[in-house]
């Protein structure tokens, strides 16, 4: 290692790969790091070695540091990194990090600093309160748009947590205020009938994110569209959301005056029996509407009366 140590302080290295390595430790890695210190270093990749604490990360700056792999070894806790302003990339699978090392990746995901856009937590040790954990440091992060979450033992309320995150249809603020920018996220995959249900409408979620990426808002619109304004769809979300789900409530959160164009885009979106069953619900609504419009008429009449005479 003295020999690589004295190499790196000289080089002008962009790459350095070490993999199935068990002599290189945390000392090593701390003595890997200092030579790199302020380098021209972009990927780092020590994968299969013997380090346990990856704490020298606090220590050191790398600049150029864009991607960080320290996959199969022994690190239960995750530094602060914001030392690392280019970090985009960071895969952590097979580290046991359990409940010490969530708390300072949902830090680093809340805190978007540095900004990263893909995470790899594949067999780190992560359950349901973990994965809320995660789902929470998510709802205002526009940066992070990969999330491996494999060969976990995530389960109902984990999954619950991801698409209300995706998509929370408690109310329609809530829809726009979900989150648009995660475009893949791998979850631990099950045959049961309720899971499936629950994963057609992540994918359906991600979907959506990936076909408007970078535009936030066509893609709350969207997901309006698609599952707000579908009874059937709502509800089933709303059930795997453990959300009330009442019909008629969705429509006091849309302005009166936008209703026969909500209206109408119901019809063409989803059939002529969704756009009935709300004219129903918001009759009395488009009634007013209507009232409105003939009181403003006439009193316009009467008032351009008053000034002809």
């Amino acid at each position: 290692i003295k020999s690589l140590v004295r190499f790196l302080k000289n080089s002008r290295l962009t790459t350095l790969e070490i993999s199935e390595n068990e002599r290189v430790n945390t000392v090593c890695f701390r003595l890997i790091i200092d030579a790199l210190q302020g380098g021209s270093i972009k990927s780092l990749r020590i994968r299969g070695c013997s380090i346990d604490s990856i704490a020298a990360l606090e220590n050191y700056t790398l600049p150029h540091l864009q991607l960080l792999n320290v996959d199969q070894n022994n690190i239960r806790i995750i530094p602060a990194l914001e030392r690392y302003p280019s970090l985009e990339c960071l895969s952590l699978e097979g580290n046991w990090i359990g409940r010490r090392g969530y708390p300072s990746v949902a830090k680093l995901l809340q805190n978007q600093s540095p900004p990263v856009k893909s995470i790899n937590l594949t067999f780190t040790g992560m359950r349901d309160p973990e994965a809320m954990l995660i789902a929470g440091s998510l709802k205002q992060n526009t940066a992070l748009n990969h999330l491996r979450l494999e060969g976990n033992k995530i389960k109902d309320e984990g999954r619950r947590a991801f698409l209300k995150l995706l998509n929370d249809v408690s109310s329609l603020k809530s829809t726009c205020n979900s989150n648009h920018s995660l475009r893949s996220l791998a979850l631990p995959r099950s045959f049961d009938l309720g899971v499936v249900a629950m994963f057609g409408h992540i994918d359906l979620a991600i979907n959506i994110n990936n076909l408007y990426a970078e535009k936030s808002h066509a893609a709350s619109r969207v997901k309006v569209i698609e599952t707000q304004l579908c009874s059937s769809t709502r509800m089933e979300i709303s059930r795997l959301q453990l959300t009330d789900c009442c019909y008629n409530s969705l429509f006091p959160q849309i302005e009166p005056v936008l209703l026969p164009n909500v209206l109408a885009m119901v019809g063409n979106e989803h059939g002529q029996s969704e756009m009935y069953r709300m004219l129903k619900a918001t009759v009395s609504d488009l009634m007013a509407v209507s009232d409105r419009k003939t009181t403003l008429k006439e009193r316009m009449a009467d008032n351009e009366l008053r000034i002809a005479t």
